[in-house]
Protein backbone atom coordinates (compact mmCIF):
# COMPACT_ATOMS: atom_id res chain seq x y z
CA UNK A 1 0.00 0.00 0.00
CA UNK A 2 1.61 3.36 -1.03
CA UNK A 3 0.56 5.15 2.08
CA UNK A 4 2.91 2.48 4.36
CA UNK A 5 6.03 3.03 2.06
CA UNK A 6 6.11 6.49 2.80
CA UNK A 7 6.61 6.07 6.58
CA UNK A 8 9.93 4.19 5.87
CA UNK A 9 13.33 4.88 4.03
CA UNK A 10 13.35 3.32 0.98
CA UNK A 11 16.60 0.65 0.85
CA UNK A 12 18.67 1.12 -2.38
CA UNK A 13 17.58 -0.57 -5.34
CA UNK A 14 20.92 -1.41 -7.32
CA UNK A 15 20.88 -2.55 -10.95
CA UNK A 16 22.28 -5.47 -12.20
CA UNK A 17 24.13 -4.20 -15.52
CA UNK A 18 28.17 -4.20 -16.88
CA UNK A 19 29.88 -1.53 -17.51
CA UNK A 20 31.88 -1.46 -20.77
CA UNK A 21 35.29 -2.72 -20.93
CA UNK A 22 36.75 0.59 -22.07
CA UNK A 23 34.87 2.06 -19.03
CA UNK A 24 35.97 -0.20 -16.83
CA UNK A 25 39.89 0.64 -18.01
CA UNK A 26 39.66 3.94 -17.67
CA UNK A 27 38.62 3.98 -14.26
CA UNK A 28 41.54 1.59 -13.51
CA UNK A 29 43.74 3.90 -15.27
CA UNK A 30 42.60 7.09 -13.04
CA UNK A 31 42.69 4.77 -9.74
CA UNK A 32 46.31 4.15 -10.60
CA UNK A 33 46.96 8.22 -10.78
CA UNK A 34 45.44 8.46 -7.01
CA UNK A 35 42.64 10.50 -8.12
CA UNK A 36 40.56 12.11 -5.78
CA UNK A 37 37.11 11.28 -7.26
CA UNK A 38 36.29 9.93 -10.98
CA UNK A 39 34.57 12.48 -13.60
CA UNK A 40 32.54 10.44 -15.30
CA UNK A 41 29.09 11.46 -15.78
CA UNK A 42 27.53 8.90 -13.62
CA UNK A 43 29.97 8.71 -10.80
CA UNK A 44 29.72 10.99 -7.96
CA UNK A 45 31.95 13.71 -6.66
CA UNK A 46 32.99 13.40 -2.82
CA UNK A 47 29.86 14.32 -0.81
CA UNK A 48 27.33 14.21 -3.56
CA UNK A 49 24.50 11.15 -3.78
CA UNK A 50 24.09 9.09 -6.42
CA UNK A 51 21.48 9.34 -9.01
CA UNK A 52 18.62 7.39 -8.50
CA UNK A 53 18.35 4.19 -9.82
CA UNK A 54 15.98 3.53 -12.66
CA UNK A 55 14.38 0.58 -9.98
CA UNK A 56 14.14 3.85 -7.28
CA UNK A 57 12.34 5.68 -10.22
CA UNK A 58 9.98 3.32 -10.99
CA UNK A 59 9.09 2.48 -7.66
CA UNK A 60 8.97 7.04 -6.96
CA UNK A 61 6.87 7.06 -10.12
CA UNK A 62 4.37 4.84 -9.14
CA UNK A 63 3.76 6.39 -5.57
CA UNK A 64 3.22 10.14 -7.05
CA UNK A 65 0.77 8.59 -9.31
CA UNK A 66 -1.14 6.47 -7.21
CA UNK A 67 -0.87 9.09 -4.08
CA UNK A 68 -0.69 12.42 -5.95
CA UNK A 69 2.37 12.88 -4.30
CA UNK A 70 1.39 12.85 -0.80
CA UNK A 71 2.36 9.47 0.44
CA UNK A 72 5.94 9.09 -1.12
CA UNK A 73 9.01 6.92 0.15
CA UNK A 74 12.03 8.53 2.02
CA UNK A 75 15.07 8.17 -1.14
CA UNK A 76 17.25 10.88 0.25
CA UNK A 77 20.44 8.48 -0.12
CA UNK A 78 20.21 9.18 -3.63
CA UNK A 79 19.51 12.39 -6.23
CA UNK A 80 16.91 12.95 -8.50
CA UNK A 81 16.23 17.09 -9.65
CA UNK A 82 12.66 18.34 -8.81
CA UNK A 83 11.69 15.27 -6.31
CA UNK A 84 9.25 15.08 -3.93
CA UNK A 85 10.92 14.26 -0.52
CA UNK A 86 9.19 13.59 3.20
CA UNK A 87 9.89 17.06 5.33
CA UNK A 88 11.26 16.67 8.58
CA UNK A 89 14.21 13.81 10.30
CA UNK A 90 12.82 10.13 10.40
CA UNK A 91 8.94 11.80 10.43
CA UNK A 92 9.29 14.06 12.46
CA UNK A 93 8.97 17.94 11.25
CA UNK A 94 9.91 20.81 13.41
CA UNK A 95 8.20 23.50 15.50
CA UNK A 96 8.31 26.40 12.92
CA UNK A 97 7.78 23.88 9.62
CA UNK A 98 4.82 22.54 11.79
CA UNK A 99 3.43 25.94 12.32
CA UNK A 100 3.51 27.44 8.77
CA UNK A 101 2.39 23.76 7.48
CA UNK A 102 -0.50 24.66 9.88
CA UNK A 103 -1.30 27.90 8.52
CA UNK A 104 -0.99 26.50 4.89
CA UNK A 105 -3.52 24.29 6.34
CA UNK A 106 -6.05 26.40 7.51
CA UNK A 107 -6.28 28.62 4.28
CA UNK A 108 -6.43 25.01 2.60
CA UNK A 109 -9.66 24.24 4.50
CA UNK A 110 -11.07 28.12 4.38
CA UNK A 111 -11.02 27.62 0.70
CA UNK A 112 -12.55 23.60 0.99
CA UNK A 113 -15.08 25.33 3.35
CA UNK A 114 -16.08 27.71 0.75
CA UNK A 115 -16.44 25.79 -2.55
CA UNK A 116 -18.03 22.87 -0.55
CA UNK A 117 -20.25 24.99 1.68
CA UNK A 118 -18.68 22.78 4.93
CA UNK A 119 -17.25 24.36 8.33
CA UNK A 120 -13.69 22.50 9.07
CA UNK A 121 -11.71 23.42 11.51
CA UNK A 122 -7.98 22.99 11.25
CA UNK A 123 -6.51 20.39 14.33
CA UNK A 124 -3.65 18.67 13.16
CA UNK A 125 -0.78 18.10 10.76
CA UNK A 126 -0.30 14.47 10.14
CA UNK A 127 2.69 14.99 7.71
CA UNK A 128 4.16 16.62 4.64
CA UNK A 129 5.90 16.30 1.98
CA UNK A 130 8.06 19.08 -0.26
CA UNK A 131 8.78 19.27 -3.68
CA UNK A 132 10.92 22.39 -5.16
CA UNK A 133 9.26 24.42 -8.40
CA UNK A 134 10.15 27.60 -8.41
CA UNK A 135 9.25 28.14 -4.74
CA UNK A 136 8.14 25.14 -2.69
CA UNK A 137 5.38 22.81 -3.48
CA UNK A 138 4.03 21.53 -0.44
CA UNK A 139 1.61 17.68 -0.17
CA UNK A 140 0.14 18.31 3.59
CA UNK A 141 -1.88 15.94 5.03
CA UNK A 142 -3.89 17.24 7.87
CA UNK A 143 -7.18 16.60 9.86
CA UNK A 144 -9.67 18.90 10.38
CA UNK A 145 -13.02 18.62 11.99
CA UNK A 146 -15.98 19.14 10.71
CA UNK A 147 -17.68 21.65 13.52
CA UNK A 148 -21.82 20.29 13.11
CA UNK A 149 -21.15 16.98 13.35
CA UNK A 150 -17.69 16.89 15.34
CA UNK A 151 -16.65 14.51 12.97
CA UNK A 152 -12.84 14.54 12.03
CA UNK A 153 -11.43 14.07 8.49
CA UNK A 154 -8.11 13.70 7.26
CA UNK A 155 -7.39 16.06 4.26
CA UNK A 156 -4.72 16.63 1.78
CA UNK A 157 -3.73 19.97 0.08
CA UNK A 158 -1.00 20.91 -2.26
CA UNK A 159 0.07 24.61 -1.10
CA UNK A 160 2.62 26.29 -3.61
CA UNK A 161 4.74 29.05 -1.27
CA UNK A 162 6.25 30.76 -4.90
CA UNK A 163 8.41 33.77 -4.45
CA UNK A 164 6.18 36.33 -2.61
CA UNK A 165 2.84 34.03 -2.78
CA UNK A 166 0.90 31.24 -1.39
CA UNK A 167 -1.71 29.48 -2.97
CA UNK A 168 -3.66 26.57 -2.44
CA UNK A 169 -3.32 24.17 -5.90
CA UNK A 170 -5.66 21.99 -4.71
CA UNK A 171 -7.51 20.07 -1.22
CA UNK A 172 -9.35 16.95 -1.18
CA UNK A 173 -10.43 14.65 1.74
CA UNK A 174 -8.18 11.71 1.70
CA UNK A 175 -8.99 8.66 -0.26
CA UNK A 176 -9.25 5.54 0.96
CA UNK A 177 -6.89 2.90 -0.55
CA UNK A 178 -8.39 -0.63 -0.60
CA UNK A 179 -6.32 -3.26 -0.51
CA UNK A 180 -7.56 -6.16 -3.17
CA UNK A 181 -5.40 -9.75 -2.76
CA UNK A 182 -2.33 -8.13 -1.06
CA UNK A 183 -0.48 -6.85 -3.85
CA UNK A 184 -3.13 -4.35 -5.77
CA UNK A 185 -4.42 -0.90 -4.28
CA UNK A 186 -7.91 0.03 -5.59
CA UNK A 187 -8.23 3.62 -4.14
CA UNK A 188 -11.85 5.32 -3.60
CA UNK A 189 -12.11 9.15 -2.94
CA UNK A 190 -14.74 9.14 -0.35
CA UNK A 191 -16.91 12.55 0.79
CA UNK A 192 -19.74 12.32 3.16
CA UNK A 193 -22.57 14.33 2.38
CA UNK A 194 -25.16 15.60 4.49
Amino acid sequence: MAAAAADVLVPRLEEKHEEPQEKKQKKTDEEKQDVPYLSDDDDCFPGELPDMTRAELGLYHRQVYESGGFDVGDFRHSFACGRIEPMGFEGVINDADKKELGEYSMEAIHKYNTDEKKNFKFKEVVKANVQCVSGLMYYITFKAEDASTATIETFQAKVWRGIGFVEVTSIRVKPISISKQGNEDLTICCSRSS
